[in-house]
């Protein structure tokens, strides 16, 4: 029982110790960049701020959120959730993820909203779910690679970007050894490996329905990218589409790794910042378009993750067993 408790112990005290580490990487970011950083070229850079142009970055944002839930609901097979679920689903698993000390909570958070509020069939949902979890290693890797190959000012990168396509690869490879798995005789009574193993299993033969998950995955990564073109355009910040979207999956890539502050604060910052002042931009011009696409890309999932628990809460629909299934037939893709 000692070390059971003591165990459980351990257990709440990781994500103190991640919000002290958070806090002081956060910390010594900001104190680095303060340092060396000429805040009249950040008071210009906000001289003349575009809100249209801030305002259209984030109507592109939100537009690649839509594509990133219709990519969901295009991966199941069985159940059909509307896609308005999903969406609503998807923002507050991220939602909570960015302020959570714990930053792997995201699909722990979309697993139990599906499965246990909205009635949806677990093993679809864990299949789902790792399937476009492979799809977003895989384009990023490719997208990475491809900017590798055409920007010679990435060469520096090269090792983050070889380390994204082994990601990318050990993912795709996993699909087969969790399928694999999932029929030995031995595990079959792992209730939840088995059913996911035969759903991820029917999932990888629905050819048509990988095709164009895997599309609106390049449409979603590439919308995200327009989306900080767009405020770059905006700010005067002179950078190709190519190099926008490269900067959205290496500072997000970045920050999921390193300890920081919820949402990140100081981590996403200095990533953007190097990786801005690196191509020949202003410092006062990177630290300002940080700020802005930081809060264009994190605050709308915080948001409704807030809005969504604090309605639950006052309306007192927050326990599942009191909600129905909200299903849709499904339409075959296949």
């Amino acid at each position: 029982m000692k070390k059971i408790a003591g165990s459980l112990r351990n257990f709440l005290l990781q994500p103190k110790l991640k919000m002290v580490l958070g806090l002081i990487v956060s910390t010594g970011i900001g104190l680095a960049m303060a340092r060396d950083m000429d805040w009249s070229s950040l008071s210009s850079a906000f001289g003349d701020f575009p809100v249209r142009w801030a305002l259209i970055s984030l109507a592109v944002f939100s537009a690649a959120t839509a594509m990133r839930a219709y990519r969901w609901q295009v991966l199941f097979i069985g159940d059909k959730v509307p896609i308005h679920r999903l969406l609503l689903v998807q923002n507050v698993g991220i939602g909570l993820n960015s302020v959570s000390p714990l930053r792997i909570i995201s699909e722990a958070t979309q697993f139990l909203m599906l499965t246990l509020r909205y009635r949806v069939r677990g093993e679809e949902v864990a299949a789902t779910l790792g399937i476009q979890r492979v799809l977003d290693f895989v384009i990023a890797a490719i997208l990475l690679i491809v900017g590798l190959m055409v920007l010679p000012s990435l060469k520096g990168f090269t090792p983050y970007v070889i380390g994204a396509a082994l990601i990318a690869v050990f993912s795709v490879l996993a699909v087969p050894v969790v399928i694999w798995l999932g029929s030995r005789p031995g595990l079959t009574h792992l209730q939840l490996l088995a059913s996911t193993s035969a759903s991820l299993r029917e999932l990888a033969g629905a050819r048509a329905r990988l095709t164009w998950s895997f599309l609106l995955t390049l449409g979603y990564w590439i919308l995200l990218g327009l989306s900080a073109w767009v405020l770059a355009h905006g700010m005067r910040i002179d950078i190709s589409l190519l190099v926008a979207t490269l900067l959205v999956i290496g500072t997000l890539t970045f920050v999921a790794l390193v300890p920081s502050l919820p949402a990140s604060v100081g981590t996403f910052e200095l990533a953007v910042f190097y990786l801005l002042t690196t191509i020949g931009v202003g410092d006062g011009d990177a630290l300002g378009f940080a700020l802005v696409i930081h809060v264009i890309l994190f605050m709308p999932p915080i948001l409704i993750a807030i809005m969504v628990f604090a309605t639950w809460a006052i309306t007192g629909r927050g326990n599942p067993t009191r909600l129905s299934s909200d299903l849709v037939a499904a339409d075959p893709v296949d």
